[in-house]
């Protein structure tokens, strides 16, 4: 009897050995490493819209503008994965570049995968670059398709660019071989860099969907072809993009939310014509919310620890000179950094979460005079918000005697 019940066990947890039964093998896989949408010129380029999800002429609400959507497929073997690997191949030997149009991000899809004869694959997907028309128009379409797909990571990149986001997805770096893992690897660096804040897919979703606060995205651009420069950060209301950040706004928007190390250099002048760069090396901030006269208003301290990466003409690093620069620094980041409230006040663009501050600690505020979104941004519009920022010099480096 025992042995009965014993090979009745052993039996009944053969089922529980399913092993990968739906696997799919590297080489089965299209693996796209990178998507670039625009917008679709029907007048100036050749192309014919496929009619795979939809008789032809009569996908649903057509109306819309087609989505020219630019994709990069790793090519499985060519990758070089060290030292050892073969440097000689470029990037158009390392992956494969595919176009197709649709209605909507799925439908691209569904006509890129019917050029295919592996099965499109997103759990590679490093970065998403997405014309700066389309993100004026609105997000929402291209994110609702993201966010479904259980493949896509949330660690991926999106990017706004001026361009042709084709063209910036087809940068050519002589040092990677791959353009979607160089322009994705830029990004990280930059962000660990202290020139960008984290603003991966899901940190971006987040903000979206978080009450009282808006989200922001690298914007990018392509320099002759074989290098990106990040031209500052693109901020959104919702899904549409509203305005932009230069690179010196974003310095101050990464100090004002304490974002850390410090990563962005100033240049100023001095009264006897000297030049000092000053580079930023830790931020600190502090926001204080306080409610006034049923009126809220909002005092933002910022520290910046900082160095003088260079001097020039002057050649004066005395107390009293560093005292002037310190001054000289104080005065334009106060400048900009006011500046750049006023900016985003204007566009309702609440980037700071000073809403969400609200609604965490004035709760009561929050629920008898505020209650929806569109009226706090009436609020925030109006409200008194200022910036105060202290820069401290705190070496100036090493200098050969």
């Amino acid at each position: 009897m025992k042995k009965l019940l014993l090979f009745f066990l052993l039996t009944m947890s053969l089922l529980l050995l399913t092993a990968c039964w739906d696997r799919y093998e590297l080489e089965e896989r299209a693996n796209i490493l990178g998507i670039a949408v625009d917008y679709a010129d029907e007048s100036t380029e050749d192309f014919t819209i496929p009619d795979i999800s939809h008789q032809k002429d009569k996908f649903p609400g057509n109306d819309k503008k087609l989505y020219k959507v630019t994709a990069q497929l790793a090519v499985p073997g060519k990758i070089k994965l060290g030292p050892e690997g073969d440097s000689s191949g470029g990037s158009e030997d390392t992956s494969w570049v595919l176009e197709t149009v649709g209605y909507t991000m799925k439908d691209a899809l569904v006509n890129l995968q019917q050029q295919l004869a592996e099965r499109v694959y997103l759990g590679h997907l490093q970065i998403v670059i997405v014309n700066s028309e389309i993100a004026k128009d609105g997000l929402e379409d291209i994110n609702d398709f993201l966010r479904r797909d259980y493949e896509v990571r949330r660690t991926a990149w999106m990017a706004i660019t001026e361009q042709k986001a084709s063209k910036v997805l087809q940068t050519s770096p002589p040092i990677q071989t791959v353009p979607s893992l160089y322009l994705s690897q830029t990004l990280d660096n930059a962000m660990r860099f202290g020139k960008l804040p984290k603003g991966y897919l899901g940190k971006f979703w987040v903000d979206l969907d978080d009450v009282g606060i808006d989200g922001n995205l690298p914007l990018v651009k392509v320099i002759e072809n074989d290098r990106i420069l990040i031209t500052g950060a693109a901020f959104f209301i919702n899904d549409s993009m509203v305005g932009k950040m230069s690179p010196i706004e974003m310095g101050g928007y990464l100090a004002m939310r304490e974002r850390n190390p410090g990563g962005y250099t100033v240049a100023v002048g001095t009264d006897d014509g000297g030049v000092y760069l000053v580079e930023s090396l830790r931020r600190n901030s502090r926001i204080n919310i306080t409610i006034e006269n049923g009126k809220p208003t909002a005092m933002i301290n910022v520290e910046i620890e900082a160095q003088i990466e260079e001097e020039t003409k002057a050649n004066d690093l005395g107390l009293k000179k560093l005292e002037e620069v310190e001054k000289k620094v104080n005065d334009l980041a106060n400048t900009v950094f006011n500046e750049d409230l006023e900016k985003w006040q204007e566009k309702e663009a609440d980037l700071l979460g000073i809403g969400a501050r609200v609604r965490a600690f004035h709760s009561k505020y929050w629920h008898q005079e505020v209650k929806t979104e569109e009226r706090w941004r009436e609020i925030y519009k109006e409200m008194d918000i200022q910036a105060k920022v202290d820069f401290k010099i705190e070496r100036t480096g090493m200098d050969w005697r």
